[in-house]
């Protein structure tokens, strides 16, 4: 197959679908909030959890998922991926009690787990190298629609059929990627050689040991995932039912209203980068970025009764702001040997994805904290307050990044000695 083919990207498009599915089943929770305590009999704390599954099963696969997509290849891995999504959608939709809804929650976390790395790896094997910035950045874009459409849109089939089809849906669909997905990845280009996936994996260990022994990798991390706390916790779970309770909306609306964020972020993202890159820096546009984003969700959250479409310039702002976030992952690479490239992004998304899993429970114990125990239409009912104390965490995390950020160094990359320990030089 000749590479940048008609078939080339057919077969880019399948992985940027996968990745939009992904996108769209790691939100979705944010749309049926008050479903889902009333099916399960559940508290904001319990919900939170439920949700944070999908990050339990994310997070430790970013590390093997890459040695996996060399050894057995995209077509193999994403039909496995998109049929476990599939079954993790079944499950949760069937689900008659808590248990069987957080299994299949992990099992969306399992194969969502391929999404990322398998776009970036078709990009990178099916089209010459001078189009694989392009292509990832416009992957990621058209894949966070995913997210966009699992706000308002999904708001309303959930008004139209209920949460329990609309999940079934879910799992049809992706039955239905994992059939494309295996006809028409038929085979790689002819330059891609057997035994590549065992050359790497001996050399997993030597570039987790460089990447994990320098500092700056888990300083400049743990800055991403305080970053991060925003977007995982109010974007994609607890905003739409504190603007339903703060400003008396529809959900639909509501939804519409937080999917604004995940635009600014396709909007930002691709501009911050190009900017960044042109003055080749990065942390004068996160200090700036982390006030700003700062600056943006703080009257969203406390200045009352804002107009709607005030609101919906804020979100989107939030969004665009927090988009600097992929900055980190820069930093990630120029931090470490860039031998080590491909590591130091997984560790980076690793930790990202831990804190993801932790954010989303933890606000939900908050508005448990503050509950009075009233409960309306046999769901537990959380005031304006509450919420409100509860997402103090949005500052309070963003401040904290930006403390931390005074610390992290930045530097260019310089090719290292230690290429030779991992057999690079």
């Amino acid at each position: 197959m000749k590479k940048g083919s008609a078939m080339s990207w057919w077969i880019w498009a399948l992985t940027v679908t996968f990745l939009f599915y992904e996108f769209f089943i790691r939100v979705f929770p944010t749309a049926m909030v008050k479903e889902l305590m009333a099916a399960f009999s559940v508290t904001a704390g319990t919900l939170g959890t439920l949700s944070a599954f999908y990050f339990y099963a994310y997070a430790p696969m970013q590390l093997p998922v890459g040695i996996l997509m060399d050894r057995f290849g995209a077509r193999k891995l994403l039909t496995f991926a998109s049929l476990i999504c599939a079954l993790g959608s079944f499950m949760f939709a069937l689900a008659p009690h808590l248990p069987m809804a957080e299994l299949g929650r992990l099992f969306m976390g399992i194969g969502s787990a391929f999404g990322f790395v398998g776009m970036v790896y078709v990009s990178s094997h099916w089209f010459p190298a001078e189009k694989l910035a392009l292509l990832v950045g416009l992957g990621n874009s058209i894949g966070m629609l995913g997210a966009v459409g699992a706000e308002g849109p999904l708001a309303m089939s959930i008004d139209a059929v209920g949460w329990r089809f609309t999940l079934h849906i879910f799992g049809v669909f992706g039955v239905l990627l994992a059939i494309a997905i295996y006809f028409f990845i038929r085979r790689e280009p002819q330059r891609m050689k057997r035994g590549e996936g065992k050359h790497a994996t001996m050399k997993l260990f030597a570039k987790l040991q460089v990447v994990c022994s320098n500092y700056k990798t888990y300083l400049n991390a743990v800055i991403a995932l305080l970053y991060y706390m925003t977007t995982a916790g109010f974007a994609s779970l607890w905003g739409i039912p504190f603007l339903v309770q703060e400003y008396g909306m529809e959900k639909t609306l509501a939804g519409y209203a937080v999917s604004m964020i995940f635009v600014g972020w396709i909007v930002g993202g691709p501009l911050i980068g190009m900017i960044s890159d042109k003055f080749s820096k990065r942390k004068p546009f996160l200090f700036g970025s982390i006030i700003l984003t700062t600056a943006t969700i703080v009257p969203v959250i406390y200045v009352e009764q804002l107009y709607v479409g005030v609101l919906f310039l804020l979100l989107f702002l939030v969004g665009f702001f927090s988009s600097a976030q992929l900055l980190h992952f820069s930093l990630a690479i120029e931090l470490n040997p860039i031998e080590a490239k491909g590591t130091s992004i997984a560790m980076t998304n690793f930790i990202v994805a831990i804190g993801s899993s932790i954010i989303q429970p933890l606000l939900g114990y908050f508005l448990d904290l503050s509950w009075d125990g009233v409960i309306k239409n046999g769901v537990p009912f959380y005031s304006s307050n509450d919420y409100k104390q509860a997402m103090v965490t949005f500052p309070i995390t963003l401040l904290l990044a930006l403390f931390l950020l005074l610390f992290l160094k930045e530097r260019k990359h310089t090719k290292e000695k230690i290429a030779k320990m991992i057999g690079l030089d």
